[in-house]
Formats: C-alpha cells, structure tokens, sequence
C-alpha cells in the first residue's frame, strides 16, 4: 500500500512508522505524501482510537530530503518538499484522535518540528532535537512560533540560529517531552501502557482536552513561519545549500 510507510493496528493503537531507514527516515515528497494519506485514514476508521507516529532503525527522521530541491530545475519544483512538509504539520494539528510521537532516534528538522503536531512526545534517552535550517537557507516556522512561550526566547534563538542539539532529557525537563524510556522496546511498551490508560477515559473528556490544547498551540506566526519556508525554499541561498549538502560541501553565502 505504502512504499515509505508501515501501517498496523494492534488494540485499538494505528501504529504509523517512518520506513527509510537507510536514508534515516529523511522526507522526500513521496513519504510525506503517504503520512498524510496514512494520519488521514487512521483518523476516519473507528478501530482505530489513537495514534502513533515513530521512525525504523536509528533516526526518527534527518528531516526533509535535500537531494531533492539540489536536484529541482526550477524553483517551484525545489519548493515542492517543504510544501508537503506544511501539509502533514497541518494534518497532524488537525487530527480528531489523539497523536502520540514516539522518538525512537534523533530529529532534526522538519522531522524535529513535527513534535510540535503531538499531543503526547515519547522519546529514548539517547535521542536528541536539531533544528539545522539555518545553516541550509530555510526556516524553523514553528520552534519560532510555539518555542519561546516553553523554552524561553533566547534558548529558542539558540536552536534555531545555530543548530545547537537539545538532548531529550533537556526537552523532557522544558516539558517538551513527556516520558523518556532507555531503549526502543521500552518505547514502544511505555507508548501501549499511555495509549491504553487514555482509552480507559471519556472519549468526550479526551476530545475536549485535545481541543483545548490544539487551541492552545494555535498561533498566526506558525501560518507566516510556514510561508516564509516556502518563500525561502524557492530562493537562491537554498538551492545552493542543498546542492552544498549533497556535494558534502559548505554552502557559500553572501553577507
């Protein structure tokens, strides 16, 4: 059904597992596309109450697959990825049923800020947060937006502005993630015992407490954050970068 994705229901849990381990789950537009479609029926099958977003292998995700905007002949093609990129944020933070990511591995960038979209992190001890757009000409729409009001403004500017990790016991200390566990195994048996006790509450109860919290991270600068990426990924700077990173290169940048 999917060629990057994995699908399963097991107890009520929709599992959805990144599947490109060998490029550490990066998104191309392909993958993401599946997620959306994946998130999307999930969302609509009533065997299904909650739903589990984690990565195969090492990584959760390395973020948005460079090689192709390195590889686009014109700039709205090079923009392409990062367009699909806002479509599955949006369909997460839009999800009726509740989302739990479970970090198996590291997260940089887009794959980073799809965290935000949760209602629930989980994370290995050993993983950890980068957002790296900076350095590749792009943006990080939402660490801008919803990251002050929890990390503060200054440690915000710090991740966003120079690729600084955020190990997951700093993100579960800032309240970003909620549970750690030592190893996958234990991810996965702490995201089935969490996903278990919701299922015990009020189906009601729980849709009002998503609610509130979808308003909570509700923002316009995520909405102008997400189209500044776009504007961005069209631009000269991220077109070099990209073609900079596939040519394992520094980008060259005019000051």
């Amino acid at each position: 059904m999917y060629k990057y994705v994995k699908v399963s229901v097991e107890e009520g849990i929709g599992w959805i597992i990144i599947s490109r381990s060998e490029k550490l789950n990066a998104l191309n537009s392909e993958l993401l596309e599946e997620l959306v479609k994946a998130a999307g029926d999930f969302d609509s099958r009533e065997d299904v109450k909650i739903i589990v977003l984690t990565g195969e292998g090492r990584a959760f995700s390395a973020g948005a697959d460079l090689s192709e905007p390195a590889s686009a002949s014109t700039p709205e093609e090079a923009g392409r990825v990062f367009r699909n990129l806002a479509k599955l944020v949006k369909r997460l933070f839009n999800l009726e049923k509740p989302l739990i990511i479970a970090l198996n591995g590291d997260a940089y960038g887009g794959g980073a800020e799809l965290i935000w979209a949760a209602d629930l992190v989980l994370a290995v001890e050993n993983a950890k947060l980068v957002w790296p757009e900076a350095r590749w000409g792009y943006n990080a729409p939402i660490l801008a937006a919803l990251g002050p009001s929890i990390l503060g403004p200054s440690r915000t500017a710090l991740l966003a502005m120079t690729a600084e990790p955020l190990t997951a016991k700093e993100a579960h200390h800032y309240g970003l993630i909620a549970k750690l566990a030592p190893n996958q195994e234990s991810l996965k048996e702490e995201v089935k015992k969490i996903a278990k006790t919701i299922m015990e509450s009020s189906p009601q109860g729980i849709k009002s407490i998503k609610n509130a919290l979808r308003l909570a991270k509700t923002s316009p600068l995520i909405e102008l954050g997400i189209s500044e990426l776009e504007r961005l990924a069209r631009g000269r700077e991220a077109i070099e970068a990209a073609k900079a990173f596939i040519s394992k290169r520094k980008p060259e940048y005019k000051w």
